[in-house]
């Protein structure tokens, strides 16, 4: 399994995520606010799911997922999973994340996505990275789009805290254009 150091830039710290963290994963996993913009985040949140899912991170079974902290304050998490079109011979991982709502606005999350990516994409020859947003959440649009992330298509995903489908917009950044974008 891949040793993943801790990645500083110049407001945060995304390091691994610890078993201490999970009070915290809970009670901002509990905002519907930051649960209804996320494909797979129940709402509400059990109690046991922030000790099952690191466990499963401690494993490696859960892609690379980091912690976004500021004076080691959990924050949020983003997060990197493999390619789901492996089977067709493309890797084309995905990047992920969330933010508690107090910490919404202040640029962290874009912050913390490029200290991700320029980390990573170096790392590993992919020729893409891809991302994916509900339509309502115009923060998140913007935010890959300032990446250099491009549409690619529309669809509809299913939303687990709303319990319903919603459309969504499938973007990808291509290692091409992350390079011309001067990151790395």
């Amino acid at each position: 399994m891949m040793r993943i150091p801790d990645l500083a830039s110049d407001r945060l710290v995304l390091r691994p995520l610890r078993p201490s963290d999970a009070p915290d994963l809970v009670k901002y996993c509990q905002d519907i606010e930051v649960s209804k913009y996320l494909a797979v985040m129940p709402h509400p949140y059990p109690e046991n799911a922030a000790n099952d899912w690191l466990e499963k991170q401690d494993k490696g079974v859960a892609g690379i997922n980091m912690a976004i902290t500021k004076d080691d304050t959990l924050m949020g998490i983003v997060g990197i999973k493999a390619s789901s079109e492996r089977d067709v011979g493309i890797f084309a991982p995905t990047i992920g994340y969330w933010l508690a709502t107090a910490y919404w606005g202040k640029g962290f999350m874009q912050e913390a996505v490029r200290r991700l990516l320029d980390w990573y994409l170096p790392l590993e020859p992919t020729e893409k990275m891809c991302a994916a947003a509900f339509e309502d959440n115009p923060r998140s649009i913007n935010l890959l789009r300032n990446l250099g992330f491009e549409e690619v298509r529309r669809d509809t995903g299913y939303s687990v805290a709303r319990g319903e489908k919603v459309p969504e917009i499938i973007m990808q950044l291509t290692s091409e254009r992350f390079l011309q974008m001067g990151c790395a």
